[in-house]
């Protein structure tokens, strides 16, 4: 039998939350890819939505794999964009929507003060996330504080690759951390896996990496805070010696001396070494 938090996933209410974020989505390029497909599925979306669910509670829903596309980025590495079926976006969002609900509570002390990016805006809000561009205005305040306050040590560094390389065990353990049940983090880590395989020319040369996580979709963005939550954990300990910001996965780090920044950077360090 389901858990609580399985099926407040495939409550029709949350279906419908779920359908509202991606059609709010604000990144144009992504629903550009699914113009025709957002258009059909609206003609009695509904209908659709109660399908989805009796799919969802009777245990017969599937995910579908993915298609990829590669943009080259200004470093020449590639970003992949992850084009997924409107039913498999949907079942997405519906899981990241039960997540944010438990996950916002635990880290919107630090909203606009510690974290700038990804911040849940809330189930009655009409978008997913607050505005990015709130959120990237507080933090280039802040940096500007920081700086005016003396912290002039300072160390900036993003995460290489961070989507691709997060590990579907690393997701499974940091859910648990927040309390989400087993039912729910088990169905969502099944699509992931199928979400996330390289296909190369049908289906029978399927890859299943066991790692990363969908570019492209809003869900992704909420799915690695939970992962980042770990890192916020350790970066804003000692806050008052050193000053620690992240924008998505952009993260700076100030102090007014050299060695507390130092030390800083060795606890960020799951080897204990800064690279």
């Amino acid at each position: 039998m389901a858990n609580n938090d399985y099926l407040k996933m495939t409550s029709l209410d949350n279906l419908r939350r779920a359908y509202k974020w991606i059609q709010s989505n604000p990144d144009a390029l992504y629903k550009s890819f699914f113009r025709d497909a957002y258009g059909a599925y609206a003609a009695a979306s509904e209908y659709n939505l109660i399908r989805l669910r009796k799919h969802l509670t009777r245990n017969t829903y599937e995910p579908m794999h993915a298609s990829k596309l590669y943009f080259p980025k200004p470093s020449g590495v590639l970003r992949p964009y992850t084009l997924m079926a409107v039913d498999d976006q949907l079942v997405y969002q519906a899981c990241i929507n039960i997540i944010a609900d438990k996950l916002k509570p635990i880290v919107k002390k630090r909203y606009l003060k510690n974290i700038f990016g990804h911040l849940y805006a809330g189930k009655s809000s009409d978008f997913f996330y607050i505005k990015w561009q709130r959120g990237y205005r507080a933090y280039n305040r802040a940096v500007f504080n920081n700086i005016n306050q003396g912290y002039r040590f300072v160390a900036n560094f993003d995460l290489t690759s961070f989507y691709d390389s997060i590990d579907h065990a690393v997701i499974k353990h940091l859910l648990n951390d927040i309390d989400i049940e087993h039912d729910l983090i088990d169905f969502l880590l099944t699509c992931l896996r199928i979400w996330t395989s390289t296909t190369w020319t049908n289906i029978s040369n399927v890859i299943y990496h066991g790692h990363g996580i969908p570019q492209g979709p809003i869900s992704s963005g909420l799915l690695s805070e939970v992962v980042l939550k770990h890192l916020d954990d350790r970066g804003t300990l000692n806050w008052k010696t050193v000053k620690y910001l992240r924008y998505v996965d952009d993260i700076k780090i100030f102090a007014k001396k050299a060695k507390p920044l130092k030390h800083k950077l060795v606890s960020l360090c799951p080897s204990g070494k800064p690279a």
